[in-house]
């Protein structure tokens, strides 16, 4: 009977190889072997990248930069961190998606926060979702924003999870909403009925790292439903996803609808190592 046999075979770049030879030998039965030719012309090889953003040796960032008072009033300190710093011009001054990759501590909330502003300061008219894994999570956005943007800045904040369900009126009058994907997704289906679902500018997707697991398919649904409706509608949907370093982040950047020629330097900031003091990769 034919036996069928799985093989892991590691494949190394280099030009003078045309063909692999897989020689398999029984360890149980005489003269039970075969050799199978491998032709490595048809294989195709990942594209090599650097995953890691290189960390530019930049003057750090004044928080004077936002030449807002009132934007500026919304943080303590008086410059950005490394990370922030380099991603300053891309989140502030432009509207490219992106994703920002780093440890856990390094600041991507205030980046996202910096794609935040620039659409209250150019599209006020437009709305702000936040997607969180975990309600526990979407709550410790909803008490830090409020006393940002609330408090400093009079923009309405909702929450809309399993918990709390807000009114249509309170979703149409909200500036930023702050969810989890099951609600948003749930509630996006019918965006075509639903003006405030057309009305959103900036999508922040928090933990994006997770599409690979449990919850992966409904991410993977709300972005390319939130692309279609941006296609729909004429009115451009940012997306900015927040994650911890990843194995394939170019992968997931080119998914994101960033821009290529930009990816490597400011739309997929993938650092590894935050320490006090000089910084390095």
């Amino acid at each position: 009977e034919a036996q069928k046999l799985t093989f892991i075979i590691p494949i190394f770049e280099d030009s003078s190889l045309s063909q692999y030879y897989i020689h398999a030998i029984s360890d149980r039965w005489l003269s039970a072997e075969t050799v199978v030719p491998m032709p490595l012309s048809d294989v195709v090889m990942p594209t090599n990248y650097t995953p890691n953003t290189e960390l530019l040796d930049l003057q750090p960032m004044p928080v004077s930069s936002l030449s807002n008072k009132g934007f500026e009033s919304l943080y303590p300190f008086t410059h950005f961190n490394p990370v922030q710093t380099q991603a300053f011009h891309a989140m502030y001054h432009s509207d490219v998606n992106a994703l920002i990759g780093a440890p856990t501590g390094s600041g991507k909330t205030i980046i996202a926060e910096l794609a935040m502003l620039k659409l209250f300061r150019d599209s006020p008219k437009l709305k702000v979702v936040y997607i969180g894994p975990l309600k526990a999570l979407v709550r410790e956005r909803m008490k830090d924003w409020k006393k940002k943007f609330v408090d400093k800045l009079g923009k309405s904040l909702i929450e809309l999870t399993g918990d709390y369900t807000p009114d249509v009126l309170s979703l149409q009058k909200a500036d930023i909403v702050t969810t989890t994907p099951e609600k948003w997704d749930g509630i996006s289906r019918n965006w075509k009925n639903r003006k405030y679902v057309k009305e959103v500018g900036l999508m922040v997707i928090d933990e994006i790292h997770l599409l690979g697991e449990e919850r992966g398919p409904i991410l993977e649904v709300i972005v390319s439903r939130m692309r279609y409706i941006s296609s729909q509608t004429d009115t451009p949907i940012r997306i900015i996803g927040l994650s911890t370093a990843l194995a394939n982040a170019e992968d997931l950047s080119d998914w994101l609808g960033t821009d290529p020629n930009m990816v490597s330097t400011i739309t997929c900031l993938q650092f590894l190592t935050l320490q006090p003091g000089p910084l390095q990769l």
